[in-house]
């Protein structure tokens, strides 16, 4: 962050002028805040954003039905790899679009799956601690 001046009109401004910040992908945020490593984090996140109802069957037809949760998967995949709040959004948005292309029962009805709004609102969280984690940083000396 720069301090800069500006005069307008007989009048000295002062504002801030953002400088640039290399942004780390979500996946990494996420194994940073919960302590996992990288290889653990699509299992966690996905486990992480299931409805809660969703949590006490997901590893039973996780054996019984492999690819039940094939999309579910993608899309963790896909938001570990945002690098911002409107990567997230976008992948978020596809998420919810496949859902509504694919309305078995299982997943729309009884929402046995990801909840997307957890997912943003997981990632909203992750990135605004790197964003204030960033502004703290830049103002110490």
């Amino acid at each position: 962050m720069v301090l800069s001046g500006r005069s307008c009109a007989g009048l000295n401004l002062l504002y801030l002028i953002r400088a640039p910040v290399a942004r780390q992908q979500l996946q990494s945020l996420f194994c940073q805040r919960f302590h996992c490593q990288a290889p653990a984090y699509e299992l966690r996140a996905f486990r992480k954003c299931l409805y809660w109802h969703a949590r006490l069957l997901a590893p039973a037809l996780r054996r019984l039905l492999p690819g039940f949760f094939a999309e579910d998967l993608k899309f963790i995949r896909n938001l570990g790899e945002s690098t911002g709040v409107r990567d997230a959004d976008v992948d978020i948005l596809n998420f919810h679009d496949v859902n509504l292309g694919n309305p078995a029962f299982w997943r729309t009805g009884c929402k046995i799956r990801v909840s997307g709004r957890r997912a943003s609102r997981l990632a909203r969280q992750l990135f605004r601690a790197e964003r204030e984690a960033g502004i703290e940083g830049g103002l110490k000396p």
